[in-house]
């Protein structure tokens, strides 16, 4: 059984993620990283570099949406199941500035058919003993379209 593998040698929501991570050229180009893998939940992190930012030198709000797009999205096809964006709600909070790093975190919410809702809370990291200054709050649809994202 390949490393990574389940008993059942189907991808692990993990494998699936470093996958479609590895493919992703905007995930690459962001410099994402994954933190936590799991069924119907994961958690990124990005550094906020200068290229990234706006005419106020904070984050632009398209790469806010962008790290919160990708977060919803791995984590709604880390089932192995092909899904895309169907739509989305973003509410944004505060402005991250150049080296802040942000995390976005997503939990899948709801699951029926061909439909998925994912929450997603982005935050600035200060380190484990300071508040969380919140970034955006998102909720995140996907439409299941079938077919596996990795075939085992």
């Amino acid at each position: 059984m390949p490393a990574g593998r389940n008993v059942h040698g189907k991808p692990t929501p993990r494998e699936v993620i470093a996958y479609m991570a590895k493919r992703n050229a905007v995930f690459r180009l962001l410099d994402i990283e994954v933190l936590e893998a799991e069924r119907g939940h994961s958690k990124f992190a990005m550094i906020v570099r200068p290229e990234l930012t706006n005419t106020f030198d904070t984050l632009h709000g398209g790469m806010i949406f962008a790290l919160a797009d990708m977060t919803f999205g791995f984590t709604c096809n880390a089932h192995n199941e092909r899904a895309v964006t169907a739509g989305a709600s973003i509410e944004m909070l505060s402005s991250p500035k150049v080296g802040d790093r942000v995390i976005s975190e997503a939990r899948e919410v709801y699951r029926h058919g061909r439909n998925a809702l994912v929450d997603v809370t982005l935050w600035i990291d200060h380190g484990p003993d300071e508040a969380r200054t919140i970034v955006a709050h998102v909720r995140g649809r996907m439409r299941l379209i079938g077919g596996k994202v990795l075939e085992h």
